[in-house]
């Protein structure tokens, strides 16, 4: 199996030790531990360990946890054994000696012999179970695994390297000979341990496939193309249950959720943000599985790159956490999630920007939608901000290459001192821009714009609708240089929003 060492479950494990410490397993092992009967007991026999310390590990939304740890003792035997049972799921043997560990699988019978006959090798040619049905069975399923992929490599060299189509012929037949093998050991194993943890483990292994229908068809068709995308989109987590806790136990949900949200939908907010939801309502049939998936959600949201996913962030706020359905939230957790989306519930992209009333330099008061542009930038600033020290002027750079061409900045200052003002303005040269301020504070504007963090960036359509969001001046440039000298009036919605999409939010930002 894998040779990697993971600080992250070595942390905890040293962690874990200076607490409680290592258990130590007397010599006679039987007569000194009594076995838990109700619990887990979780022999270990590796005489080349005599005296280490050995870890129980197991995962959980794809990280890896500290469960246990064992010293054994002078023959190398020791046993892991508590009064409550563990969660089914995957679990390893970490062998800090060699930094390797060895995986194995945990069901409902929870009375396990581990054995390992040399911890230089791989799991295939040292690894022994016994005792639980499933856990043996697994084992067995990986050595069985393991030699189809040896006689595999060995088939894919052989059509490589074919003298004739005889011969390549005869190599593609093994070879789909081989993969029939398989499918049907792993369907007979799904049906075998139906509901069981190694069903559950075997089944998330095959991947849906797609009706003959969608195989034979023409590969150049728009049609059959989004069938195709549309069939797998529905299908792809066919083989998961996403109510089923277990899930997350396996090593596998994880990276599944990662390539389907970011490579297998469409890569805009109106296409994530559905699905994303949709993800979280599967899983609505267990209350761990709900918690795990709602936070696995949120936080995709909160670290994407793709500007506008903060659309994802308040549906789900809205949908679970203010209705109270986010049961494990506390007053802390939800203090902070209130506070964030009442940054992003005013200012998502496609909703229209407010239309605050402010007043301008000269005094006149003055609205933001007064003005009659293709496209306006509201622009929020502090002038004693660093990073709107270095972003004003390459803004103003921006704005003289398309202001004869239907583009406008409101600049908006948000302290009350007019001299700074003035000479803020005086000394970057904005006296062309529409400078503006609410010196009384009458607009609210912090509820309807994020301005927690500034320079605050939000670029609006002719119908005032916000199109791009807390972007710096080069992605500003691209999307006005698409959007004003390249889109097309026949380019589809979908098309000219993916365009600006591309531009992930890139720019610094200054905590007030």
């Amino acid at each position: 199996m894998k040779r990697t060492l993971f600080a992250i479950m070595l942390a905890i494990c040293v962690s874990a030790m200076g607490k409680t410490g290592a258990r130590t397993a007397p010599t006679n092992q039987k007569s000194s531990l009594p076995v838990q009967a109700n619990g887990y007991n979780i022999s270990v026999r590796a005489a080349q360990l005599a005296n280490k310390t050995v870890f129980l590990g197991s995962y959980l939304n794809g990280k890896i946890f500290s469960v246990d740890t064992l010293r054994l003792n002078a023959e190398g035997k020791g046993l892991f054994s508590k009064k409550k049972k563990l969660a089914e799921g995957l679990y390893m043997l970490y062998v800090n000696e060699h930094s390797r560990y060895y995986e194995f699988l945990v069901g409902d019978e929870q009375n396990i012999g581990i054995a390992l006959s040399d911890t230089t090798k791989g799991i295939v040619e040292c690894f022994t179970a016994t005792g639980a049905e499933q856990t043996v069975e697994f084992v067995n399923f990986g050595r069985f695994m393991t030699e189809k992929r040896y006689r595999q490599n060995e088939l894919f060299k052989q059509i490589k390297n074919a003298k004739d189509d005889k011969e390549k012929k005869q190599a593609e037949d093994a070879m789909s000979s081989l993969n029939k093998e398989v499918e049907a050991k792993q369907a007979e194993l799904v049906e075998k341990y139906k509901g069981k943890m190694l069903g559950v483990f075997i089944n998330a292994l095959i991947p849906p496939k797609f009706p003959k229908e969608l195989i034979d068809g023409d590969s150049k068709d728009e049609k059959f193309q989004m069938a195709r995308y549309q069939y797998a989109k529905d299908h792809y987590f066919d083989n998961f249950d996403l109510s089923d806790p277990r899930v997350w136990r396996i090593n596998m949900l994880n990276d599944k959720l990662n390539a389907f949200l970011n490579r297998q939908i469409i890569q805009l907010p109106d296409s994530i943000a559905p699905e994303g939801i949709k993800l979280i309502e599967k899983s609505m049939g267990d209350s761990t599985a709900f918690n795990l998936m709602t936070n696995y959600v949120i936080t995709y949201s909160v670290e994407s790159k793709i500007m506008g996913m903060d659309k994802l962030f308040a549906g789900i706020t809205e949908r679970y956490f203010l209705t109270g359905k986010a049961y494990w939230a506390d007053s802390t957790l939800m203090n902070n999630i209130v506070n964030e989306y009442n940054k992003v519930r005013f200012n998502q992209i496609g909703m229209k920007g407010h239309n605050l009333p402010l007043v301008k330099y000269n005094g006149k008061k003055f609205n933001i939608y007064d003005l009659d542009k293709k496209f306006t930038l509201v622009y929020f600033y502090e002038p004693t901000c660093g990073h709107c020290q270095m972003t004003t002027p390459k803004i103003h750079d921006v704005y003289e290459k398309y202001k004869d061409k239907g583009f406008e900045v409101v600049a908006i200052y948000l302290m009350t001192d007019k001299k700074e003002w003035t000479e803020f303005i005086e000394k970057n040269k904005l006296q062309d821009w529409t400078n503006a301020w609410d010196p009384d504070r009458e607009s609210y504007y912090w509820t309807f714009y994020d301005t927690s963090t500034t320079p605050g960036v939000y670029l609006l359509d002719k119908d005032k609708k916000i199109i791009a969001k807390k972007i710096d001046a080069e992605s500003l440039d691209r999307i006005l240089n698409y959007e004003i000298n390249e889109r097309k009036e026949s380019d589809k919605p979908r098309q000219a929003h993916a365009k600006v999409a591309e531009y992930e939010t890139s720019i610094d930002v200054q905590v007030q």
